[in-house]
């Protein structure tokens, strides 16, 4: 057995598993309905999965639209819930500490044996 091979193939199987996490919190974030929406664009094309750094670990789930940080940290502003019913700030919150917290680590592990 070929320890480094058998290491890399660990490492690979993690990476995609993590890809695979990162895409699945963006798509229950729009599910949830918890982003602003107007035209959708935040949510749709604005927020999307960075791989750049997948060779060393990382992932980010990125909102890039220019309002998406004003919108993000002010939780206070009078959200249009119309389209989403749960639209508000700090809507990566619940993935942190609240309800969804679980999710990021259930997901990965689920991913894990793909």
């Amino acid at each position: 057995m070929d320890i480094k091979r058998v290491k890399q193939g660990i490492e690979a199987r993690a990476r995609r598993a993590l890809a695979v996490t990162a895409q699945e919190l963006r798509d229950d974030l729009v599910k949830s309905g918890t982003m602003p929406f107007d035209s959708g664009a935040l949510q749709n094309s604005g927020t999307y999965v960075d791989v750049s750094g997948i060779r060393s670990g990382r992932v980010a789930v990125v909102s890039d639209m220019v309002y998406a940080r004003r919108k993000y940290f002010h939780p206070e502003f009078n959200f249009d819930r119309t389209v989403n019913q749960n639209a508000g700030g700090r809507w990566f919150d619940p993935y942190a500490n609240g309800n969804k917290k679980e999710f990021v680590r259930k997901s990965f592990m689920g991913n894990w044996g793909d």
